[in-house]
């Protein structure tokens, strides 16, 4: 039996939950602020007229003149990247009727950040990862929290407030958690999605006209196709340095995650070795570009530079076979080296997975998006007033799938407000 919604929302990360509030009736309203003024009269003078919720306006219109519609409320929600008082935010949220829609995801709400080690910082000021609808700083006032919202916030922070954020704005019957989305295609009433309950593994089917995919870009995690790779001695990600009580710990990756995995290892006494595909040059550009506005980057760079003899990083180098004894065969440079280990954590990310549509006329276009921080995605090509898909009527990507979307934490929500304003539009709402 097949249950129709008019949007289905797939993935729960910060991307979809902004999406949820705002499809479940909480609309941005202009009422300008004086930071925002300042800094862009032409802006200001725009939406002054506007009387209505913001979600109506000709994103059509902006576009063509220039003003993309993540940029405008990455400006209203952010008109200066230091936060003062919940007064600069320019932009103030009313209930409105909700739109039917259904959320599905295969873990809590927060996404990744669910997975992420326990004591990682984030890497910018913790209201760049906030929603314009909750401020941070909001959300400890109300749940009488100190919290400096200009400093990083650390996960275990960061993951209670969006797990805050569904029964702060009555959603929570709207969304779906534990169930693994198997299948899209189409359907006479726009699209249907196939899911698995991970707790039953009892199949379910809906039907929508609208489909935001927001899944993320690391909902397929990468592998390093090696034999030994699914030993219970390899673990798929890093958490904590109590998982690892033996002393000999390999990390393989060369990223962010990874950095913080062997410096927190180190530093709780383990003896680590980082192995890296990158050369040094490229990781030591991380590491450079970082160091002084992350402690734990300023921390990696002492730890190497001191010639630590408890961490050793390995560019260069790739895994050949995982051994059921602890040995690790590595290969750098054409010569072949042996690693005695009693844990090997593997931090070499993910990749966002496109392979669930299946019968669709067209194939969804990609475009691979890189930053300078080794963050990367396969984003989808979108029109750019709605980042609904040129390929697929109706089907949005959310968040960075978006092509055009920056990388930086401070436009992962851009495309809520422009995406759940074309659907409202659409369906005559506004």
């Amino acid at each position: 039996m097949s249950e129709h919604h008019t949007a289905i929302i797939v993935g729960g990360g910060p991307a979809g939950l902004a999406l949820a509030v705002v499809l479940g009736g909480w609309h941005p309203f202009y009422r300008g602020s004086r930071v925002f003024g300042e800094r862009y009269p032409q802006l200001a003078e725009l939406l002054a007229p506007h009387r209505g919720t913001l979600l109506g306006l000709d994103f059509g219109r902006l576009a063509r003149s220039g003003v993309a519609p993540a940029d405008l409320f990455r400006l209203l929600h952010h008109p200066r990247q230091k936060f003062e008082e919940l007064a600069q935010v320019a932009m103030e949220f009313r209930e409105e009727e909700p739109i039917d829609y259904l959320l599905l995801s295969q873990e809590p709400v927060g996404g990744l950040w669910n997975k992420a080690p326990r004591n990682l910082l984030t890497l910018s000021p913790g209201q760049w990862m906030e929603f314009a609808f909750y401020p941070l700083a909001q959300y400890a006032e109300e749940e009488g929290l100190d919290l400096d919202v200009n400093e990083l916030i650390c996960k275990t922070d960061l993951i209670r407030y969006y797990h805050r954020v569904p029964g702060r704005f009555g959603q929570e019957e709207r969304l779906r958690l534990g169930e693994q989305v198997t299948r899209i295609e189409p359907h006479e009433r726009g699209f249907r999605v196939i899911s698995t309950e991970l707790d039953t593994g009892q199949s379910r089917e809906y039907t929508c006209k609208y489909l935001i995919y927001a899944a993320g870009q690391r909902c397929q995690l990468r592998r390093l196709g090696v034999e030994g790779e699914d030993l219970p001695l390899v673990s798929n990600q890093y958490d904590h340095p109590q998982d690892y009580p033996g002393h000999r710990v390999m990390v393989v990756g060369g990223g962010r995650s990874a950095d913080w995995a062997a410096t927190e290892l180190h530093d709780a006494g383990r003896q680590v070795w980082y192995v890296m595909r990158q050369s040094r040059d490229l990781h030591w550009q991380l590491i450079g570009d970082s160091r002084h506005g992350l402690p734990y980057y300023a921390r990696l760079a002492q730890i190497l530079e001191s010639g630590s003899p408890r961490l050793e990083a390995l560019y260069r180098t790739r895994v050949k076979r995982i051994g059921r004894d602890g040995r690790v065969w590595l290969m750098a440079g054409g010569e072949e080296r042996v690693v005695q280990v009693d844990h090997v954590v593997k931090e070499i990310g993910g990749t966002a997975d496109y392979s669930l549509f299946s019968g669709f006329p067209n194939a969804l276009q990609l475009e691979e998006k890189y930053d300078n921080y080794r963050f990367q995605v396969h984003q989808v090509r979108t029109h750019p007033h709605n980042y609904e898909s040129i390929d697929i009527p109706n089907l949005y990507p959310g968040g960075y799938l978006a092509a055009g979307i920056g990388l930086v934490v401070i436009a992962m929500h851009g495309t809520t407000y422009a995406i759940a304003g074309d659907i409202l539009q659409k369906e005559g709402r506004l």
